[in-house]
């Protein structure tokens, strides 16, 4: 720029004035040429200082000077060769490169003071939004951007009306735009300038969907600068990591919780049914003995041992969930278990017509007798519980497994809840899934999960529902 301070152009005529004093009165001490080179000492001053114009002031200065007190005969202006004129070229070639040197120099040392303050202030914006609770950082935060910039909000994706009260036709178009296109608009920006708000999203990539910073004009009126601009986006953005930092601590916190309260929900479950199990064991013992003279003991006996079930249940369902289940597998003859289960059930068999085809000649399952006695236990009970009037249990041998199949004669399960009631506490209404615990369906899919077997509800072509277990056979050892 030509353009510089009023000092500098004074600082300019004074240092010639002083270098020419000097030089007219040390001549026949200094001589002509170290007299000359001095006039580029105000030259090289203000070209630093004030930029080109003081700097060629300066140059035309001591050149006149040097040809005025200096060059024969002294006290005249008049050009006797080409050294003079080539003097003249060098003072203004000199004024020219230093100033322009110096610029920029300066430009750099602006920008990287600029950098460092943006810097700091950055810094200083993400201290904020570390200090204390959430919610008190975030208000915290806000509160400094009001004090430094203007009036600062967020403004959630999709409150164009809570917003509409406060905001202009024009402000709302330019929120609405910074919305669905994740683009800085508004006061400042190339789109919709004349906007009294400055809205900036808080996702660092373009894309609609995102919360907003809105920032209103400097109360001081001015238009805001680029650099003020990008400065906002950058304090914009540690908003928005500052905010998805919180909301990822909440879920965690929130998360703990759950994991706590399902912990202590399984282990006071394990721990309840673990007591419950020995007095109901004397309670099952005694209502046996007097079952056979008894209506009333028999059907208090057929209720204690489907408690003692729910109990087995309980147990079962804390197991899963902690992942303590580990099963024992070995050769497991399916008569047998059938039979146990059967027998387990007691009682409460007898309204029924229940029929069983498990051939003795079937082959040996791989499975842990316990867990499969119940997952057995649980199929059986249910049909028993929702039957009308008969259960089937039959098994096959296919395909290197064997399936055992449980069916009953009641109003089966629709189509899409086919799935959904291996789910824990499920119901299904309208269907014969509707009572029970919700949990002995549940169970056994653990269970069979655990042991590499599966279970699955199917259609039941009489009507009613069907349950398929297919276990794989035990591959004997040769001798």
């Amino acid at each position: 720029m030509m353009r510089g301070d009023p000092v500098s152009y004074l600082l300019a005529l004074a240092g010639v004035a002083i270098v020419a004093a000097i030089t007219a009165a040390w001549l026949p001490v200094l001589g002509v040429a170290s007299s000359a080179l001095l006039f580029l000492l105000p030259l090289l001053l203000v070209a630093a200082r004030g930029g080109v114009g003081p700097a060629l002031v300066a140059a035309a200065g001591g050149a006149l000077a040097y040809n005025f007190f200096l060059l024969p005969p002294r006290y005249t202006f008049r050009i006797h060769g080409v050294d003079n004129l080539v003097s003249v070229l060098v003072l203004f070639s000199v004024a020219i490169v230093t100033s322009r040197l110096a610029a920029a120099l300066k430009a750099r040392q602006a920008d990287a003071a600029g950098r460092a303050e943006a810097n700091a202030e950055a810094a200083q914006f993400a201290g904020l939004l570390g200090q204390g609770k959430a919610a008190s950082s975030l208000d915290g935060a806000l509160d400094w951007l009001g004090r430094t910039y203007g009036e600062a909000r967020i403004i959630p994706f999709g409150a164009l009306l809570q917003a509409e009260s406060s905001l202009s036709t024009l402000d709302l178009s330019a929120l609405a735009w910074a919305m669905h296109n994740g683009d800085v608009t508004g006061h400042g920006s190339s789109i919709m300038p004349a906007a009294e708000w400055t809205f900036l999203p808080l996702s660092p990539r373009r894309q609609s969907g995102t919360d907003l910073l809105a920032v209103a004009r400097p109360m001081s009126g001015a238009t805001r600068s680029e650099l003020e601009l990008a400065q906002l986006q950058a304090l914009a953005r540690l908003l928005g990591q500052a905010r998805d930092r919180i909301a990822l601590e909440e879920e965690r916190r929130e998360r703990e919780r759950l994991e706590d309260r399902d912990a202590f929900r399984r282990t006071l479950l394990a721990a309840l049914a673990h007591d419950f199990r020995t007095p109901l064991t004397v309670v099952t013992g005694e209502l046996t003995k007097l079952a056979p003279g008894d209506e009333g003991a028999a059907h208090a006996l057929v209720e204690a041992r489907r408690l003692d079930r729910m109990m087995d249940d309980l147990i079962g369902a804390a197991r899963i969930e902690s992942g303590a289940l580990t099963p024992q597998m070995e050769a497991v003859d399916l008569v047998d278990i059938v039979a146990d289960a059967r027998t387990a059930l007691g009682d409460g068999t007898e309204r029924l017509r229940m029929t069983q085809d498990v051939s003795a000649t079937l082959p040996l399952v791989e499975a842990d007798p316990v867990l499969l006695r119940h997952i057995v236990v649980n199929l059986v009970d249910n049909g028993v519980r929702h039957a009308r009037s008969k259960v089937e249990v039959s098994a096959r041998e296919r395909n290197g497994s064997v399936d055992l199949t449980v069916q009953d004669d009641g109003p089966g399960i629709p189509d899409q809840d086919r799935t959904r009631i291996f789910e824990r506490f499920a119901r299904v209404d309208g269907s014969d899934r509707s009572g029970g615990s919700g949990l002995g369906l549940a169970i056994a899919k653990g269970f069979a999960d655990v042991m590499g077997m599966t279970i699955k509800a199917e259609e039941n072509g009489e009507g009613g529902a069907l349950f398929r277990l297919t276990m794989p056979v035990r591959k004997m050892k040769g001798p």
